[in-house]
């Protein structure tokens, strides 16, 4: 099923002479009959991995259930409406969920299914590599575009998301893996690429979640050599949320101005601690 999505998400060197048009029509044509229902298959074949316990050791449990996670991957990286976009810019991208989806993404199982199979495969031995795909999954449905819903419904899921994104940070579970770290850097900066400052502010616990968000900023950006291609998401993340201070309308306090500093400070910090490290790697080259 995997395969077939990506073969029919994009125009293949055997298809170099098929125009444009006609791949798009396509395409189009499977998205509207097809693509949903084998998003649900892979929903309904997670739900019911997750719904017995998982273990690792077996090795045709453990490749449908990759095999399940990579196609619920690339159903919701499809280019839904031709835009083709960049790779590069992925993280400014609003996943263009078409509208026949809707239920499926008010339904509260959806997110808590990936959540919960994270929480499930990041504490089993030898899942992290799978964890990682469930967060991926997660980063997608994180960024659904914002019309999908109306504001109530979209002030629910976003609600879900960041319970959900609370509780990882709580227990930092499977944080340690880099697989799992780098995605879950992702996942926390779309919360503010597709969600207002507004929106972010009403959430249930917000003070908790910003305070996590916060905490685990200032670690990482201490051990910044481990994961420097990850800490940028981070880094994205606190400079829209400080940008979007002045459009804030809502009356709850935002605390940035409580916990921005202690972010900026590590950020400084960490470019002070870099130096020796790039002197050293200089001298090595000369």
């Amino acid at each position: 099923m995997s395969q077939l999505v990506v073969e029919m998400n994009q125009v293949s060197e055997a298809d170099a002479n098929r125009s444009l048009a006609k791949h798009r029509k396509t395409a189009s044509s499977f998205r509207d009959t097809s693509l949903l229902e084998i998003f649900r298959l892979c929903c309904s074949l997670l739900s019911a991995a997750r719904g017995k316990e998982l273990s690792l050791q077996d090795a045709a449990s453990t490749a449908l259930l990759g095999a399940a996670l990579r196609a619920s991957i690339t159903c919701l990286t499809f280019d839904f409406i031709g835009t083709s976009a960049d790779e590069a810019n992925d993280d400014l991208c609003t996943v263009q969920i078409p509208t026949t989806w809707r239920p499926t993404f008010l339904e509260s199982a959806t997110l808590e299914l990936f959540f919960s199979l994270y929480h499930s495969l990041s504490s089993a031995e030898g899942g992290g590599a799978l964890s990682s795909l469930a967060l991926a999954c997660l980063v997608q449905l994180a960024s659904v575009r914002r019309s999908l819903f109306s504001n109530n419904e979209r002030a629910k899921f976003l609600n879900r998301l960041a319970e959900g994104v609370a509780q990882i940070l709580q227990h930092t579970q499977g944080l340690s893996d880099p697989l799992n770290y780098h995605e879950f850097c992702r996942l926390l900066a779309r919360l503010k690429s597709n969600y207002q400052l507004g929106e972010l502010v009403l959430v249930d616990n917000y003070p908790r979640l910003i305070e996590l968000i916060a905490k685990f900023t200032v670690q990482s950006l201490q051990m910044w050599q481990s994961a420097p291609n990850s800490v940028y998401y981070l880094l994205s993340l606190w400079q829209r949320m400080v940008a979007s201070v002045p459009y804030v309308k809502a009356s709850e306090p935002h605390r940035l101005e409580t916990y921005a500093p202690s972010v900026t400070a590590a950020y400084i910090q960490s470019r002070l601690d870099s130096v020796p490290v790039i002197i050293r790697f200089v001298a090595k080259i000369l």
